[in-house]
């Protein structure tokens, strides 16, 4: 089982390094749709990110059903998980497979800073585009009143 749970949360690992680095891939993406105000395209940039997320949540029962294999009920996320792993594959496979671990969590720790910059500068457009509709707004009833004015003069 050692060399067998090796691969299985080493496959799990690959699966989920491919994940992120989509989404990396997506949010440079998603920072360029809202730096060009592109709203039709960040749109579809968020739909692709969240076909990605469906994905990460069927491969997280995957790593449920590490768990159960190991007769645990905790997930990965708990200590006792990886104390299971290091116990039933021993210190160098253990070893390996943390630094990759930590590699998913940098990653998604980065994916998540990058996003909150990104909300702020979505935030910052859409007050932008509310002060412009609302100038166009008070513009056309300027207009209106201008021409109402005009015509009665006339």
């Amino acid at each position: 089982m050692p060399t067998e749970l090796f691969a299985i949360v080493n496959s799990l690992i690959d699966e989920e390094l491919c994940l992120y680095k989509s989404l990396e891939s997506l949010v440079d993406t998603e920072e360029e749709k809202v730096d060009t105000s592109d709203m039709e395209g960040l749109l579809r940039i968020l739909e692709e990110k969240q076909s990605i997320i469906s994905r990460q949540e069927v491969l997280l029962e995957s790593w449920n059903k590490v768990s159960n294999m190991l007769g645990i009920s905790e997930g990965r996320e708990g200590p006792v998980f990886w104390n299971a792993i290091a116990s039933s594959i021993g210190e160098k496979g253990y070893n390996k497979i943390v630094k990759r671990i930590d590699e998913i969590r940098e990653l998604g720790q980065n994916l998540l800073n990058r996003e909150d910059k990104i909300r702020g500068k979505l935030e910052i457009n859409l007050a932008e585009m509310r002060k412009k509709l609302l100038a166009i707004g008070r513009n056309r009833v300027a207009m209106k009143g201008y021409s109402k004015g005009m015509a009665s003069i006339c």
